[in-house]
């Protein structure tokens, strides 16, 4: 992959773009991939490499800093709650509920956790977005919990698709990254934790390789489906895929995570400026 300075960058941009403004407007930076692939150690190293950029992205944080279940709950209570003053967020809700009750989840605890995952990911994106010069990354966004719907979905009809809801979410502060990798490396990552966190261990042996066929499959759609629907001028976000082979390190991932967002943005640059002319 061919390596590019903030110099390299700046130099690229259109005369009428100031070089700070590479950020594009992007406020929010979201990982997704199969569980274990390494999204939440890609995600503290992106933060430290934009934060080593200066100017050029503005300020960079990182979503809901570790917190134990009873906080992190409390926390979700204190964003969501003010939300519901607002119309739009409140039909967004109705529309969440609505898809992941007729996609047929596998139990009713199902149902109530991913809608409230969800809202709170929307009432998190909407509080945030007002700001300005801040990039927030998060290493379980939107695209995470639509995979955790698609999971355990039944697989039913739907009234509307899940990307009909996203673009209502909004896409056009957003840039998604996805990690890919092939099964075995994402599960063997996974099982090394041992902290049994994800659903996917603990996964009956007879339903481990079902479940992880069915996680990729669904990252795959995602990821096609994402980049079809955002190549339209309404939908204009950044979609940025990394590849994470067996014996990459970290390190590796994550400066080309870095390069990708760049070039992703810098080319979104390109296309706005193209399109304003």
């Amino acid at each position: 992959m061919i390596r590019h300075t903030v110099r390299d960058l700046a130099a690229g941009l259109p005369p009428s773009v100031e070089p700070r403004a590479l950020q594009t407007d992007i406020r929010f930076v979201e990982f997704f991939g199969l569980p274990g692939i390494g999204k939440t150690t890609a995600s503290a190293l992106l933060a430290n490499g934009l934060r080593r950029r200066g100017p050029l992205v503005g300020d960079v944080r990182i979503a809901w800093e570790t917190r134990n279940f009873i906080g992190r709950q409390i926390y979700r209570i204190g964003i969501v709650a003010p939300r519901f003053r607002d119309r739009e967020f409140r039909s967004l809700l109705a529309r969440i509920a609505r898809f992941v009750i007729e996609s047929g989840q596998s139990s009713i605890v199902d149902v109530a956790r991913v809608i409230w995952n969800l809202s709170f990911l929307v009432a998190y994106v909407q509080s945030e977005r007002p700001g300005k010069n801040t990039i927030t990354i998060m290493d379980q966004g939107l695209l995470q919990g639509f995979l955790s719907i698609l999971l355990k979905s039944r697989h039913r009809a739907t009234s509307e698709k899940w990307l009909d809801i996203l673009f209502a979410i909004g896409v056009h502060d957003m840039a998604f990254v996805h990690l890919r990798g092939e099964i075995g490396v994402a599960r063997d990552r996974l099982l090394k934790r041992g902290d049994r966190s994800s659903r996917m261990q603990r996964a009956s042996p007879d339903r481990d390789l079902d479940l992880w066929s069915t996680a990729d499959r669904a990252c795959r759609q995602i990821a096609a489906d994402l980049e079809g629907g955002m190549g339209t001028e309404d939908h204009a976000g950044v979609l940025a895929a990394v590849d994470v082979e067996r014996f990459a390190s970290p390190e590796d991932v994550a400066e080309r995570v870095l390069d990708a967002v760049l070039l992703a943005c810098l080319e979104r640059h390109r296309l706005c400026d193209s399109v304003a002319q």
